[in-house]
């Protein structure tokens, strides 16, 4: 054999094994490389169309044909002992929660999808600070009563709300299974109650700005980094008052933060599920008292937060600024905060109470 052939077959050997080699080899999240310059298939790849009914407060596809485009509804739900077990208290694709008057807490669910809400409640009263993150989220706003500032924000503000106080036993109704606890305790409503009465209302019901959302949902996949103020988060207990005090403790197989109340599962009065979320953003906002009553007024025109999901937690930061404007969190890039796809949960935690909140890792 002349030297001029044996050089040619040395380098086609050598080539070979070199493709060998990258062949066998793996990245660093443990995916196998695949030569792209070697097709693994003769038939045409065809990527998935995204779904048309993408849930934007949850990033699941489960929007009913009716919720594609629409406004976000939020419902006022009681939170005191008498109120537990909430009615669908598995069910939000948002919670927010926040003290009302003497260490009270109250919460706000949101949902994009008004045909997807189950029996909730003990449905109660308005209070001017949901009033307004629900006016930035162009929300249909839902309750039974309200406090005085409440009232006249709604007015200020021009909202057509559903009110209980108006409505009652007609879009909203009375569980004589809670009424020994006390008839505001019994107070709740459903989709179908609440659809009829946007219609009835004559609400709009069309989303008309796209800037309302508080993060951006990863729809594909999961969040691939942290930020550098960040670590591991296996539990975290938040305090709203010293008997308010909420711990989501991680569940690594299913990827969801369970709440505990007062160390007592928080349970859905529906299915009897305990609540839990995928994320868990805890927002610091100063609160003053504001009248005779005991009611609270949070300062919404920003701060700093906490954000945690999927193990993780990362200091971020939160801004809102007028009555109408959306509420808005961001990371410590200056970039709108991106959640991972499901449930979320965010307390509004008095600036006071920021040192009692307890990470572990």
């Amino acid at each position: 054999m002349n030297k001029k052939i044996v050089k040619i077959c040395c380098i086609i050997m050598a080539l070979s094994l070199l493709m060998l080699s990258f062949a066998g080899c793996k990245d660093k999240e443990g995916y196998q490389k695949v030569d792209s310059t070697v097709p693994s298939s003769t038939e045409p790849v065809t990527e998935e169309p995204t779904p048309t009914n993408i849930n934007p407060l949850t990033g699941l596809a489960d929007l009913s044909e009716s919720a594609i485009g629409a406004r976000p509804i939020a419902i006022m739900v009681e939170n005191s002992p008498a109120a537990r077990p909430q009615w669908g208290l598995s069910s939000p694709d948002i919670v927010l929660e926040g003290v009302v008057e003497g260490g009270i807490t109250r919460m706000m669910w949101i949902y994009a999808d008004v045909a997807k809400v189950p029996k909730i409640g003990p449905v109660r009263s308005a209070r001017h600070d949901y009033v307004e993150i629900a006016a930035g989220m162009n929300a249909i706003y839902a309750h039974w009563g309200g406090s005085p500032k409440a009232y006249d924000t709604i007015k200020n503000l021009g909202m057509k709300d559903i009110d209980g106080m108006d409505y009652g036993n007609k879009y909203f109704f009375k569980d004589s299974s809670r009424t020994s606890r006390g008839t505001e305790h019994a107070g709740y409503t459903n989709g179908e109650y609440l659809a009829s009465a946007i219609e009835a209302r004559g609400i709009d019901t069309k989303a008309t700005d796209s800037n309302w959302m508080p993060f951006t949902v990863i729809t594909n996949g999961e969040r691939a980094s942290y930020g550098a103020d960040s670590g591991t988060c296996s539990e975290v207990t938040v305090e709203f008052s010293s008997s308010y005090r909420h711990t989501f403790k991680y569940n690594a197989e299913d990827k969801l933060y369970y709440n505990y109340m007062n160390s007592s599962e928080m349970k859905d009065g529906n299915n009897d599920e305990t609540m839990a979320v995928t994320n868990v953003i805890i927002m610091y906002a100063p609160t003053t008292t504001i009248d005779n009553k005991g009611r609270q007024d949070w300062d919404l025109s920003g701060g700093d937060a906490v954000f945690i999901s999927n193990g993780h937690g990362e200091s971020i930061s939160w801004k809102k600024g007028s009555a109408t404007s959306p509420l808005k969190f961001y990371g410590k890039d200056g970039n709108e905060l991106t959640v991972n796809k499901g449930q979320t949960w965010i307390g509004v935690v008095p600036e006071a109470n920021r040192t009692k909140t307890a990470v572990k890792g």
